[in-house]
C-alpha cells in the first residue's frame, strides 16, 4: 500500500486538478468585496467615502484563501456644519502595495481580511460649503462604485486562469542582445494609462486580449503597438522587447 497510495494521489491530482490549482475569486469579485469593506469602515462624521483603485494584483491561492496586493486611494469628505461657518474637511489616504486575503466565510460570502486603517491621511479644511479641499478628480486611480461593475459577478476561476497575460506595473525595455535601453522604461496602470519612470511623459493604452496586442496613444510610445503579449512582456518591434521589472 505504501507504493500504491502516492500513485493514486498523483492520478487524482491530474484528473481533478485539485492539488496545484485551487478555485479563487476573480479580481472583480475581490474589488467588490474589498471596497464594500472599506465603505463599512468609513469614519464617523464623514458623509462620503470614495475609493480609487490604482492596481490590484492577484497572488497565490492556498487552502481556499487568495492573496491580493493593492494600491489604492481613499477619499473621505466631511460636509461640516455650514450654519456655523464650518465646512468640514477632506482627507486622502493611500494604500501602497498593501496585502489582503479573501476567502469564503461560514455563510458562503466573500470576506476580505487585512489592514484597512490608513494612518497617512492628509486632511485639509474645506474652503466653502459643498466644496472639497482635495477634489476627487485630482486623486489618482480609477473610481470603484459598489454594484456598478459587471466584473463583480464573474464566476470563480482557476488560479492559473486568473493571471492576466498583461502585467500591470513597471516595465524595462531591452534591445538587441538583451541590452537595457535606458530612458525607455515605463509603468502601466490598471486605469489604462501609462507613463515613463519620471512620470513626465505618458498617455493611454488599449489592451486587446484576443489579439494579444497593446496599442499606445499619446506619450513617448504614441502610435506603437506591442505584440505577443504574455506574462513575460511583449515586443514593440523586432529589436525592442518590454519585460516586467519585478
Amino acid at each position: 500500500m505504501k507504493t500504491i497510495q502516492p500513485l493514486f494521489i498523483l492520478f487524482a491530482c491530474g484528473l481533478l486538478a485539485a492539488c496545484n490549482s485551487e478555485a479563487q475569486p476573480s479580481t472583480g469579485i475581490f474589488k467588490e468585496a474589498f471596497v464594500k469593506q472599506l465603505q463599512l469602515l468609513r469614519p464617523e462624521g464623514y458623509e462620503r467615502r470614495a475609493v480609487k483603485l490604482v492596481q490590484v494584483t492577484p497572488g497565490k491561492t492556498n487552502s481556499g484563501t487568495t492573496t491580493y496586493k493593492v494600491t489604492a486611494y481613499i477619499h473621505d469628505y466631511d460636509e461640516g456644519y455650514p450654519p456655523n461657518s464650518y465646512y468640514g474637511q477632506t482627507c486622502v489616504g493611500k494604500m501602497d502595495n498593501w496585502i489582503f486575503t479573501i476567502h469564503k466565510d461560514d455563510f458562503g460570502e466573500w470576506a476580505v481580511q487585512g489592514m484597512f486603517t490608513v494612518t497617512n491621511n492628509s486632511c485639509i479644511t474645506n474652503p466653502s460649503e459643498g466644496v472639497a479641499s482635495q477634489p476627487l478628480s485630482a486623486v489618482p486611480g480609477t473610481l470603484y462604485e459598489i454594484g456598478k461593475n459587471p466584473a463583480a459577478n464573474d464566476q470563480t476561476v482557476n488560479n492559473t486562469d486568473n493571471i492576466s497575460p498583461l502585467y500591470i506595473g513597471e516595465y524595462a525595455a531591452y534591445g538587441t542582445g538583451g541590452r537595457l535601453m535606458t530612458g525607455m522604461g515605463m509603468t502601466l496602470t490598471s486605469g489604462n494609462r501609462y507613463y515613463d519612470l519620471d512620470k513626465k511623459r505618458g498617455g493611454t493604452y488599449n489592451y486587446n486580449k484576443q489579439a494579444g496586442s497593446i496599442t499606445f496613444s499619446g506619450g513617448f510610445l504614441s502610435g506603437q503597438t506591442g505584440k505577443n503579449v504574455n506574462t513575460k512582456g511583449f515586443d514593440i518591434s523586432a529589436t525592442v522587447h518590454y519585460e516586467p521589472w519585478r
